[in-house]
């Protein structure tokens, strides 16, 4: 078993006739070792580990059938990730945290588009915990380090007459990627957190970190009004002062994002004058 786990990435000390030490863990999900987080978690009551799988978000889709637990799906490799208009998103085996996010909710339809705003800050708080440079969002759905994308997330709902019955949120975190081992064609805006980090990332300990942002602004989301959050996510954001390329319903047009509505709205003035109020867009620098 110490045999398997050393060349598996596992660093062991071994001492005669005294046991052994895990000093440090591969760039793999055990099982083992995340159920130890789901057992201390206050929101999650279960997680599922894959070595691969087409997708965590589809895999989510069917575990949450028969019950009405909160839980995460893991993954070290996906073969058909996908994030926003379907777009694929690569998820190289042992590089990156792939992940999708089972809550239960119970509210009404119109606090999905809210919960996107929450959840980006609880995401850019962890990332932010082990980047040595600024770490921002882009609105609605992306995680940026200086102008590389680091993160993408993409949420959905499962409702029902009464609302909401789960929001499933898939997270895509570029973890330990060099420059090189991006495809050639998004290396310009893309990067890793381990590019802007010049201790060795531990990919346990940024889960840690993450799923206690991600229960931090869950919770706010349910207590609080997006306004009390408003100046703070208005902050974090990259979008400002700048012109923005805007695909809303196949229609595109230039324009300057200058505002956060109290409702969470993303208010902006195309190159005519003209004032939009977005609600979920796709935008370009």
């Amino acid at each position: 078993m110490i045999d398997q786990l050393k060349l598996e990435g596992c660093k062991i000390d071994s001492v005669n006739h005294k046991g052994h030490l895990l000093q440090q863990l591969p760039d793999i999900w055990y099982q083992g070792i995340i159920d130890q987080y789901t057992k201390s978690s206050a929101l999650f009551d279960f997680s599922e580990v894959y070595d691969s799988i087409d997708s965590t978000q589809l895999a989510a889709k069917k575990s949450l059938v028969g019950n009405q637990s909160s839980f995460f799906i893991l993954s070290d490799e996906q073969t058909k990730g996908r994030g926003r208009f379907n777009r694929h998103w690569s998820s190289s085996k042992g590089q990156g945290l792939w992940m999708s996010v089972v809550l239960r909710p119970n509210v009404a339809f119109s606090m999905i588009s809210k919960f996107n705003l929450f959840i980006a800050l609880g995401i850019r708080d962890a990332i932010q915990h082990f980047s040595q440079d600024e770490v921002k969002v882009k609105w609605p759905n992306d995680i940026y380090i200086d102008n590389g994308k680091v993160c993408g997330f993409l949420t959905e709902m499962v409702a029902n007459n009464d609302g909401i019955e789960a929001i499933i949120c898939g997270i895509g975190i570029n973890l330990t990627q060099q420059l090189e081992n991006f495809d050639e064609s998004i290396r310009h805006r893309a990067t890793s957190i381990q590019l802007h980090d010049k201790n060795k990332l531990d990919r346990y300990q940024f889960l840690e970190r993450l799923l206690q942002e991600i229960e931090k602004r869950y919770n706010q989301f349910l207590t609080l009004p997006f306004s009390e959050i408003r100046e703070e996510y208005i902050a974090a954001s990259n979008i400002w002062n700048r012109t923005l390329l805007f695909t809303e319903n196949d229609k595109q047009f230039k324009g300057q994002a200058i505002d956060l509505d109290y409702d969470g709205y993303l208010i902006v003035r195309d190159e005519a004058g003209e004032s939009h109020r977005l609600i979920s867009a796709d935008i370009d620098f």
